[in-house]
């Protein structure tokens, strides 16, 4: 059984890197149940795979059923390890970010609070376990327009992560978080240094042809959206768009989102047919790898539909807006 098990996490690990989730799911389920036969139902290795579950689910917008995936691995590890231990508080983390995505703000406080008092007590304050409860805390707050307790929480992250190693792609990552809440409150001066000097990091750490190294371009071209400075935005969205599409090639998720960045870029210097076609195109990819329920995929219809409006084509606005609310329903 173990070697079944193997087989099945190599594919779902060959699909979840080309962004085929879908395909993925029902091969992940399957290891789960493995996994539960193996080892039992309340072993911590069947909630470890639960996790992974409930992380899947989330990455395909299907929420109930990742939630449900880290319930059940909350409860195992309860009884296995206990509520005073680091991979209980990773499980409870876990269940915070899908309420934070379904946009359940008090749960998710309630849950990433819980997850970061108990890495507080058990691995420590200067941990990296820590300081990641503080980033997705901070995430959280920004969702809420929290923007300054946010920036706090990315400070205080950053400065564990800085004295804990050399400055890595954990680093660098921290760095935007807090740039990003800085950004939201409009300080784009304070800004373009972090990003910068993000950037400059994940250049020495992955290269410039790592999916890290396209986030870091994809920061600096938000930043000079939010500046008006078009021109460079659309420049830098194009070149993390040819990283992506040669790491992970067309049809990810990844890709999905770049090529839509692209179309505000066109939107808003009026340049409506290509507009149009990136945000076709993002729509078809997520329709095709995230499948017509994901969040991502009913959001891509709104900002066609949108675009249609705007554009005088009612005829196929209305035929969109009727397909986004039978996916809203």
């Amino acid at each position: 059984m173990s070697k079944e098990l193997d087989e099945l996490k190599a594919q779902i690990s060959e699909l979840s890197k080309h962004g085929r989730l879908k395909e993925a799911g029902p091969l992940l389920e399957q290891a789960a149940e493995l996994t539960r036969q193996e080892y039992g139902d309340e072993s911590a290795t069947y909630a470890a795979i639960l996790n992974e579950v409930g992380g899947l689910y989330r990455a395909t917008g299907e929420h109930t059923e990742s939630e449900q995936a880290f319930l059940k691995a909350k409860d195992i590890l309860a009884k296995t390890s206990g509520k005073e231990h680091p991979d209980y508080a990773t499980t409870v983390n876990n269940l915070a970010g899908t309420y934070r995505l379904i946009g359940d703000y008090s749960k998710a406080e309630f849950f990433f609070l819980e997850a970061i008092d108990i890495y507080a007590k058990t691995v420590g304050r200067e941990h990296f376990l820590y300081a990641s409860g503080l980033n997705n805390l901070g995430l959280l707050y920004q969702d809420m327009r929290r923007y300054e307790e946010a920036a706090q929480l990315h400070r205080e992250a950053l400065e564990i992560i800085r004295s804990q190693a050399e400055k890595g792609s954990s680093y660098a990552t921290s760095l935007n978080n807090l740039a990003s809440s800085l950004r939201a409150m409009g300080r784009y001066a304070d800004v373009e240094p972090l990003l910068e000097e993000a950037l400059e990091i994940y250049e020495s750490t992955v290269g410039k042809k790592h999916p890290l190294y396209a986030l870091g371009l994809n920061n600096l071209a938000s930043l000079d959206y939010s500046m008006g400075n078009y021109k460079n935005a659309e420049l830098l969205y194009l070149e993390a768009l040819d990283i992506i599409a040669e790491f992970f090639g067309e049809e990810h998720p990844d890709y999905a989102s770049a090529t839509a960045n692209l179309g505000l870029i066109c939107e808003r210097i009026a340049d409506y047919a290509r507009a149009e076609e990136y945000y076709s195109r993002a729509l078809e990819i997520r329709r095709r790898v995230l499948g017509e329920d994901h969040p991502a995929y009913i959001h891509s219809l709104s900002t066609l539909v949108q675009l249609y409006e705007r554009t005088g084509k009612f005829d196929k606005s209305e035929e969109l807006r009727a397909r986004s609310n039978r996916q809203g329903q």
